[in-house]
């Protein structure tokens, strides 16, 4: 059971928005490829936002920083418990993240894989308030930038489950890598493709045990969400 919603998980946060062109993906312009920003997390200098908009950074400078800070943020977004429980929200954060014309196609993912992520989970509206669903970013690399078009590679760790003693899954971690290829469009920067791997992923060190349910359900509740990158 963990390996399938871990699965329905992955699908939800890898790809779906858009069609890859060759146009798409732009053309480097800088020396070193898929250079690392230079702070964790993904937001450089000069990257950070200027508002807030459904609850998500926006108003990035156009900028390879920019576009870095964006991508970090964007797939934080759609990583927040409120993006799989509430249709509304998540619909408002994809609207404010993606290009229109990516718009549809990853709308109709997202509320399928949620759909089935919540029924693997078997969350309902009672314990949904129960459900862990956090990510934070490692770091980030820049295959390729350009004027108007930005390829952004987010190595991301995930926690996710429902820690009640009736759950069908238990909090559960797991890492990815997220390649977001974000176009420069009405000011802003927006999402057009995003695309999943598993992995980098650790050994779990072994002295560590995992936290009792009870534990795990108290931490969800003290410790506030990791924050955007800018």
């Amino acid at each position: 059971m963990i390996v399938l919603v871990i699965g329905i998980v992955l699908t939800l946060f890898g790809g779906g928005g858009g069609s890859k062109s060759s146009n798409d993906r732009g053309t480097s312009q800088d020396s070193a490829q898929s250079a690392p920003t230079s702070q964790p997390g993904g937001s450089g200098p000069g990257g950070k936002a200027s508002s807030v908009k459904s609850g998500v950074p926006v108003g990035y400078p156009h900028t390879k920083a920019g576009a870095v800070a964006a991508a970090v943020n964007y797939q934080s977004a759609r990583s927040a418990p409120g993006y799989f429980t509430d249709e509304a929200l998540r619909h408002q954060v994809l609207k404010t993240v993606m290009t229109s014309s990516a718009l549809h196609d990853q709308q109709a993912q997202d509320d399928r894989a949620t759909k089935g992520l919540l029924a693997s989970l078997g969350v309902t509206p009672k314990t949904a308030p129960d459900m862990v669903m956090r990510a934070a970013s490692l770091g980030t690399s820049v295959p390729s930038y350009a004027a108007d078009t930005a390829t952004i590679r987010v190595w991301m760790s995930e926690v996710v489950g429902v820690p009640t003693e009736q759950s069908r899954m238990p909090v559960a971690g797991t890492w990815s890598t997220y390649t977001l290829i974000l176009q420069w469009q009405d000011g802003d920067w927006k999402v057009a493709t995003i695309d999943q791997d598993s992995g980098p992923t650790p050994l779990v060190a072994p002295d560590q045990t995992p936290s009792s349910t009870s534990d795990m359900r108290q931490a969800n509740k003290e410790f506030g969400a990791p924050r955007y990158a800018g």
